[in-house]
């Protein structure tokens, strides 16, 4: 049976059980219990837009019978220490004092998580912290929880969830699966690569996993539960930690026999119109995930520790982060050989041009240009001077490059990602050149915008001419002559359109999660917790013995609109 249609049957189980408790004359007062219980599932790494057009049958289940938003937000910082402390504490960073993965000034002690919480107030509750990410239990979760479990494997972790929930009596607990960020780390944080959305279709499996367990409970519809899913950060190529937004949106989730269907989406700010380009309209070519362009090895792109040369590029995009735009070196550090186009790191908000022979590195920072809108990006070589770059034909910095030895790799160039096919830009790039000269000043102002004709005063020194206007497959002219044609390896073709800038202020935070959590259990969140999340689905209170009555409308009876009060809220004791 799918596992949507068994979530519905067990709904409609559940109000049946209520009718015929009723009919049997059996007290109303059991269904005012102060609190629910909660499962917790943490998926490491997860881009909600990659989720979208992964096949996860288990999640669409528990999103159609719940609250759901795939534009929740991480609005403080993108790393996992951070991330999980949030979805644990319900406070930021400025807060819980942690701002990386070593966890170096922490203040749980001020700020607990939530299972703490819950032990302190609730010591005979039985919770669990599973984790695949073992920091998360050795320095959030700690000895707060009664049983503490950290696994090699996913597989592993919902195991664990699946025999609690099968020969225990659980009240909270807390998985965390971490395989979507190591395919991120490896193959590209994106919906366009295969291997990151395999690795969440695996993760929807062990959720289904566990649900299935956690619905065949005896007394499944009695104990309240609320599932909650959400993951820490999103990411950008095969990184995260920066600000764009595919590392700061991700998704959360929360469902339950008596939470009603909910999907939150941003709401429309403004709406830009299409990108003005001074070449005119095009087809462009568009690259995300790792998809890139690649110019073969040619000798003309050699050029040792003496060749000058000058690169220009047109750039489209809205995200500033640690990419490789134009470039021919392995991006996984500064320090490689070579040279590349990219961000200040990690996100921002300028562009800036990395060049280093090995050993010493040089780096010239220009100003912000992820904008949506087209700008021409140009970077001269003088290699026993400086190095310029210019933004849109201005000069943005200079820096002396005469100390530096061969930036040579293996005459290979790379549009849209780097030489191992990672770091991959999410946006267009179009008319790169590539001279074996220093190109002036005045050259570059006069030309930035411009059609290359036979007019250019440098036109002898032109090696490489690629516009980038194909339309279609994956032959990308070499317009200079020379033959040093490339080939497209996943970029998709295109025209500018107009762009939406969305407002996110409606949308859920990570810091909500765990109050959520607490809510649902009853528990009071009190102000001088200081907490900077809030509850979800409505603040929680415990019932009086006037509120759980048998006659709930005090009118002296109990009758036919006191069941109906009960099935109003059954399913949870919360009130929006």
């Amino acid at each position: 049976m799918p596992l949507a249609s068994y979530i519905e049957g067990m709904k409609i189980q559940g109000r049946l059980a209520l009718f015929s408790l009723c009919s049997c004359a059996i007290s109303l007062s059991a269904f005012c219990q102060p609190s629910g219980r909660v499962l917790m599932i943490g998926i490491d790494g997860v881009r909600p837009d990659a989720l979208q057009v992964a096949e996860t049958p288990a999640l669409d289940a528990l999103v159609a019978n719940g609250y759901a938003s795939f534009d929740a937000m991480n609005d403080d910082i993108t790393i996992s220490g951070p991330g999980w402390s949030a979805i644990h504490c319900g406070v930021r960073s400025g807060k819980h004092n942690v701002v990386d993965n070593s966890f170096d000034g922490q203040n749980y002690f001020q700020f607990p998580g939530w299972l703490e919480r819950l032990e302190s107030l609730h010591p005979e509750w039985n919770t669990l912290s599973v984790c695949q990410w073992s920091p998360i239990n050795g320095q959030i979760v700690g000895n707060s929880a009664d049983v503490v479990v950290n696994t090699g494997s996913a597989a592993g972790a919902a195991q664990e969830v699946v025999n609690a929930l099968e020969n225990g009596d659980p009240h909270a607990l807390f998985v965390h699966l971490d395989e979507p960020d190591y395919a991120g780390h490896s193959y590209g944080f994106s919906p366009s690569v295969l291997p990151y959305l395999e690795s969440i279709e695996e993760m929807d499996a062990e959720v289904g996993l566990m649900v299935e367990a956690l619905v065949a409970r005896p007394m499944y519809a009695e104990e309240n539960w609320l599932v909650i899913v959400t993951t820490d950060h999103g990411g950008i190529g095969t990184v995260h930690g920066g600000n764009s937004i595919e590392e700061r949106r991700v998704f959360v989730i929360a469902s339950g026999l008596g939470v009603d269907t909910e999907l939150v989406a941003p709401d429309t700010l403004s709406v830009l119109g299409v990108a003005e380009n001074c070449l005119g309209a095009m087809p462009r070519l568009f690259f995300q995930g790792n998809a890139r362009a690649v110019v073969p090895e040619f000798n003309d792109f050699v050029v040792g520790a003496t060749q000058d040369f000058t690169v220009e590029c047109r750039v489209k995009t809205t995200q500033a982060a640690d990419v490789a735009m134009v470039g021919n070196k392995d991006w996984d550090s500064g320090l490689n050989p070579g040279w590349v186009f990219s961000f200040v790191y990690p996100s921002g908000p300028g562009w800036k041009v990395n060049v280093s022979d090995g050993s010493s590195r040089v780096d010239l920072e220009g100003p912000p240009i992820a904008d949506g809108e087209w700008h021409t990006l140009s970077c001269t070589f003088d290699r026993d001077g400086v190095a310029r770059i210019y933004t849109d034909g201005v000069l943005s910095d200079e820096q002396d490059i005469s100390g530096l030895g061969s930036l040579d790799v293996d005459g290979r160039l790379f549009f849209g990602a780097d030489a191992l096919a990672g770091y991959g830009m999410e946006g267009a790039v179009a008319e790169v050149r590539y001279w074996n000269a220093v190109l002036s000043a005045a050259e570059i102002a006069d030309w930035h915008c411009s059609e290359l004709t036979d007019l250019h005063p440098s036109l002898a020194a032109l090696r490489g001419y690629w516009q980038l206007n194909e339309g279609a497959g994956d032959f990308l002219e070499d317009a200079s002559g020379l033959g040093h044609h490339a080939v497209n390896e996943g970029g998709v073709w295109g025209s500018d359109e107009g762009l939406v800038v969305w407002d996110y202020g409606n949308t859920p935070r990570l810091v909500d999660v765990p109050v959520t959590a607490l809510a649902h259990m009853c528990v009071t969140i009190e102000e001088e917790w200081g907490l900077d999340g809030v509850p979800l689905l409505g603040t929680c209170f415990p019932p009086t013995p006037d509120s759980c009555s048998e006659d709930l409308d005090g009118d002296g009876a109990v009758t036919v609109t006191d069941l109906l009060l009960v099935l109003g809220a059954f399913g949870q004791t919360c009130t929006e």
